[in-house]
């Protein structure tokens, strides 16, 4: 089943502004409906199970509260610094797209009142 993963404004329940992640490399699979990580979407099927193993939070659910997208981005952030060299080859992902992620987590962390939205 596809998904793709959204960073939603809970104020004005629409993605995030474009400007804020457009730093990031656009490396993330993209999706019909979602970008490519230099947006405030991507294609989360491509990295659930990376996400899962890593955060322990399934992306596969119609929001993830911003608590706990604070925690994800923190993980994410923990496990690139405990993993320098970034094995990841279970994943069949590359280093830019872990770190681009980590990044894309950290971006919405740092909006106050912003959760993650799956659609599927």
């Amino acid at each position: 089943m596809g998904l793709d993963t959204y960073a939603i404004s809970t104020a004005t329940r629409k993605p995030l502004p474009e400007t804020l992640f457009a730093h990031i490399p656009p490396v993330l699979a993209g999706g019909i409906f979602s970008g490519n990580g230099s947006s405030p979407s991507f294609r989360g099927k491509v990295y659930s199970n990376f996400i899962e193993t890593v955060t322990g939070v399934h992306l596969y659910q119609e929001q993830i509260p911003h608590d706990q997208v604070v925690r994800m981005a923190e993980s994410l952030q923990n496990w690139i610094h405990n993993n320098p060299d970034l094995v990841q080859s279970q994943w069949e992902i590359t280093e830019g797209e872990i770190r681009a992620l980590a990044e894309w987590f950290a971006v919405v962390a740092g909006e106050p009142d912003a959760v993650v939205a799956g659609w599927w």
